[in-house]
């Protein structure tokens, strides 16, 4: 019984660790498209008017230049 606790313990950490490092990843992505996209098109990196999301959803994420921001940071494309 010891060892059936001890194991579903540790798979339960293994877990919690993964969820935890990607959702660091995924918000080291979010940084890196947006700082991107502000640099590539001009707008200040607070600047979170309607216009300037609009275009980073519309013409940004998924695109090809979103993916080399990635690479050229070092960080897996999605």
């Amino acid at each position: 019984m010891k060892k059936v606790t001890i194991t579903l313990a540790f798979v339960a950490l293994l877990f919690t660790g993964c969820k935890s490092s990607q959702a660091s990843l995924d918000s080291r992505r979010a940084e890196i498209s947006w700082s991107a996209f502000c640099a590539a098109r001009g707008y200040e990196l607070n600047d979170n008017t309607y216009p300037a999301i609009n275009e980073y959803l519309d013409t940004w994420c998924g695109s090809v230049d979103e993916e080399a921001a990635f690479i050229k940071a070092g960080v897996e494309p999605y």
